[in-house]
């Protein structure tokens, strides 16, 4: 409407200016609420990583070890905390662990962002393979997973440098690899009773590994050095005199027996496994040998009614050395087989 002594026309043309003017700032406010809102719809980028400071008692009977670390934490959004609600997955006892948080508050960083850091001690628990026991090559794992904020609401990010081994650590039979960090969104069939939850919700998950070995030489001389023994011992007993029966058949035995006790001695600090690790496969060789060369000592010291010896030809030396050394030789190349196939398998 026309203010008094202003035409229709000089009214319009000033509301067509005052338009034309405010465009620019319209323009201005809209593209502002688009950024916010398409700021609200990406997730927070968390930037995540750990120094890891011991690792001690790792038990292959329980698949636990315990490890001393400190995790820390970057994020933007000071509306959010993922310190206050992350959680180890693979926690062994948990109520066993110690969690101190190094800062009060989230400290400010030079690019606008938030930093804590945590210190936690504790046992976690992962399964250890054991195929190929006593060669066998573990991984430590430390899963760390956000338990409030789906993956679309919050992903974690690893730091330039996420996993940090003090360079001072040293496992007692174990030699360390090289540690690396996976980041993944993890999916849980379940909405675990949330009816606001959808279906299929995944969480974004840290996994900070830790590859471990045996060193070979120590597993050759603990578990092979002591069975070569023996099995030579079980050997010699064929280059004795087949007259000397009970010397043969006592030796052959009293090798059998020492390989059942060091077994059970070697297998003392395993867990219960369904399969056969290498080192059992070593020991099924091992007793087979033991118990042919019984056989062929019982066999060869049979004697007839008159009291003689019914093997004519193998009572000589030299048959029972060549028995002796083709049995072990037939041994020392099933028992290379049998290593070679688990290490490359």
């Amino acid at each position: 409407m026309a203010r008094d002594g202003e035409s229709p026309d000089t009214a319009r043309e000033m509301k067509r200016t005052l338009l034309n003017i405010n465009r620019p700032a319209r323009l201005l406010a809209v593209l502002l609420a688009l950024a916010t809102r398409v700021d609200a719809d990406q997730p927070n980028e968390v930037t995540i990583g750990m120094y890891v400071n011991d690792i001690q008692n790792i038990n292959l009977n329980t698949y636990s070890y315990g490890v001393d670390l400190y995790l820390w934490f970057r994020w933007k959004d000071p509306s959010i905390d993922p310190v206050a609600h992350f959680e180890f997955m693979n926690s062994f006892d948990p109520e066993s662990h110690v969690q101190t948080l190094l800062y009060e508050k989230p400290q400010p960083q030079p690019d606008g962002s938030l930093y804590q850091i945590v210190r936690h001690q504790g046992l976690f628990s992962t399964k250890f393979p054991l195929h190929n026991y006593p060669f066998d090559r573990q991984t430590l794992k430390v899963t760390v997973e956000d338990s409030q904020m789906v993956a679309e609401k919050l992903f974690y990010r690893p730091d330039t440098i996420p996993l940090v081994i003090n360079p001072q650590l040293q496992i007692p039979g174990y030699t360390l690899g090289s540690p690396r960090v996976e980041i993944e969104a993890h999916s849980y069939t379940t909405t675990f009773g949330d009816l606001t939850l959808p279906d299929g919700s995944t969480y974004s998950r840290a996994e900070f590994l830790i590859p471990i070995s045996r060193p070979p030489m120590a597993g050759v001389m603990k578990a092979f050095v002591p069975v070569l023994l023996i099995i030579l011992s079980a050997a010699l007993s064929l280059l004795l005199d087949p007259s000397h029966v009970e010397a043969r058949v006592g030796l052959a035995i009293t090798a059998l027996l020492t390989l059942v006790a060091l077994q059970f001695t070697m297998l003392s600090g395993l867990p219960e496994v369904t399969y056969l690790t290498l080192i059992d496969q070593v020991y099924l060789l091992s007793y087979l040998y033991v118990l042919a060369v019984l056989g062929l000592a019982v066999r060869v010291s049979r004697i007839d009614q008159r009291g003689e010896i019914q093997s004519k030809i193998l009572f000589n030396p030299r048959w029972d050395r060549i028995l002796s050394i083709g049995a072990t030789v037939c041994y020392l190349v099933l028992l290379t087989g049998i290593i070679s196939l688990n290490l490359r398998g």
